[in-house]
């Protein structure tokens, strides 16, 4: 008996240790055929006739003991005559031909994930909490950098500008804040009107070594780009 208990004493232990250098795993993330840079962020573009694709990935780590997720801001624009809907069923993402189920919003509100390392990567600051009769600013939703692929001149609005405005939230709540206000949500996108998207977030212990698959779909269309995770 007493062998018994100790053999799953040990099963379970590995189990565990197994679990926790899974959920520590740190990731250096590449990037294949980069179209541009904006201040450091990696900027992907596909078009195809009824539409465009851009993603932007600012990270440059994923994992390590601070749970840093991977983040993949996603942009859309409907070319064709009649008005599809986007949303995060248009995002997937693919390892071993295994698909990797996105964070939840009450996931990315809850769980314990270095969101602040995202933010960081568009090289911005978010200053301690100010003084209590200050007010508090309302997150600005990031909306991703379009110049050079969208014909939108006033909506040339890059990541460290939009994320700028959250400077009158204490550090840790802005940087969720941020992220929070900028997940991908459903969308209509009308014929050739400005695109559209957001975040899609994917928790670090999902994840390992190897090359991902990103198909976004818009319409009848799919667009496909890929990432690398290198430990």
């Amino acid at each position: 008996m007493k062998s018994i208990i100790s053999t799953l004493s040990f099963i379970f232990t590995l189990a565990c240790v197994g679990v926790f250098v899974s959920a520590c795993a740190s990731y250096t993330l590449e990037v294949k055929n980069v179209s541009l840079y904006n201040e450091g962020a990696r900027i992907l573009d596909s078009s195809k006739q009824k539409s465009k694709v851009r993603l932007e990935i600012g990270q440059g780590k994923v994992g390590g003991s601070s749970a840093i997720p991977l983040a993949i801001f996603v942009l859309a624009q409907n070319l064709s005559i009649h008005p599809v809907i986007f949303d995060r069923d248009n995002i997937r993402i693919y390892q071993n031909n295994k698909e990797i189920i996105p964070l939840s919003e009450s996931e990315i509100k809850t769980d314990n994930y270095d969101f602040g390392s995202i933010v960081e990567s568009y090289h911005l600051y978010v200053p301690p909490a100010p003084m209590p009769e200050l007010p508090v600013g309302i997150p600005f939703i990031y909306r991703g950098y379009m110049g050079g692929f969208y014909v939108y001149d006033y909506m040339i609005i890059s990541a460290r500008e939009r994320m700028q405005r959250q400077i009158q939230l204490d550090e840790n709540r802005a940087k969720r804040a941020i992220i929070f206000a900028s997940v991908l949500r459903k969308n209509t996108l009308e014929s050739n009107a400005a695109p559209k998207g957001g975040f899609m977030l994917y928790a670090p212990n999902r994840l390992k070594n190897g090359a991902i698959k990103v198909e976004v779909s818009v319409g009848e269309e799919r667009h496909s780009f890929e990432l690398e995770l290198r430990k």
